[in-house]
């Protein structure tokens, strides 16, 4: 395409930043629905989902943050979602990519 490098990747952190977000906000979420529990409290069939949704996707960040951080991974990153589409949080996944 066009556009410049620049731009690719401003829209790349964008896209970053916002998966990110929905993943500070999921974990708050998670956090109090954990409390909940804690307190003897029952979750519904769909908090429960969201709950272990989010337990995994903080799980799967581990390995994805190494690929942020390190320096030149993020171009292996493509390889490596190929050879594991499950690595990627769900809130970092793209229209495309579902």
């Amino acid at each position: 395409g066009t556009r410049s490098l620049r731009q690719r990747a401003v829209e790349e952190l964008k896209h970053y930043y916002n998966g990110f977000h929905l993943l500070w906000i999921d974990t708050k979420v998670a956090a109090r629905m954990v409390w909940r529990l804690l307190h003897g409290q029952v979750l519904t069939r769909r908090e429960r989902r969201r709950l272990l949704r989010t337990c995994a996707d903080l799980f799967r960040l581990v390995p994805f943050l190494v690929f942020v951080i390190v320096p030149f991974m993020e171009f292996l990153l493509p390889v490596f979602l190929k050879l594991f589409p499950e690595m990627l949080p769900s809130t970092f996944e793209t229209e495309s990519k579902k």
